[in-house]
């Protein structure tokens, strides 16, 4: 039997099989549980706490990767910490491909441990800061990482698409602004989000066509 809480959620975002990968983020939330208080992958401690806030926040974006990307997609996650969002998409999305890039050696130990117990045959690792990284993706993506103007560059880099978790559209708009003053120019659309048991404001923002005058 799939966790109720993770199973609502899935169905409330209208992922296909919700029931079957419900049960394997069970699996990967005992594994975060399990390591966090040596690791510290994530700043909660309690069992619903980390679904709410990491798990099905993680799959909140459901819709938007459904639409936007495509089978046999390569998708890198940036600063995936303990792979949210990556291990969770890679779950909800075994047709795709994802890489999880992190440059914290304790953390990879982790990813890799993860991937070999839930069988993820569809994720890849990277230990490397991203901006040591040389490989191309169709899409990089991150959650609670650096601003856009940090890693404007690497991002261009990496991939033509962004499609990047944050918090407030004022927010969104200031960083926005920023690259714009530091000569970056690009497509953007904001896509508001509502993660199940969270009430904090959550949008996804989508860049592509990166250029730098």
């Amino acid at each position: 039997m799939a966790d109720d809480i993770i199973l609502n959620g899935l169905k409330a975002y209208g992922v296909e099989n919700a029931e079957e990968k419900a049960i394997v983020l069970e699996k990967y939330l005992s594994e975060i549980i399990l390591f966090n208080p040596t690791l510290k992958l994530v700043g909660e401690k309690e069992r619903d706490e980390i679904i709410y806030r990491h798990i099905l926040d993680s799959a909140s974006a459901y819709s938007i990767f459904s639409t936007l990307t495509k089978k046999s997609s390569t998708i890198a996650d940036l600063g995936t910490g303990a792979g949210l969002p990556g291990v969770v998409l890679a779950i909800l999305f075994p047709d795709r491909n994802f890489v999880l890039i992190d440059r914290m050696t304790r953390r990879i130990g982790f990813l890799r441990a993860v991937k070999a117990k839930l069988k993820l045959v569809n994720v890849e690792i990277i230990s490397k800061d991203i901006s040591e990284v040389q490989d191309h993706f169709d899409y990089v993506t991150s959650r609670a990482f650096r601003p856009l103007s940090a890693v404007a560059d690497n991002m261009m880099k990496l991939a033509p698409e962004a499609v990047l978790y944050k918090g407030t559209k004022k927010a969104i708009e200031e960083e926005i602004n920023d690259l714009k003053g530091l000569g970056y120019s690009f497509s953007s659309s904001v896509h508001p989000v509502f993660p199940v048991g969270e009430k904090g404001e959550r949008n996804i923002v989508v860049i592509n066509s990166w250029r730098k005058a």
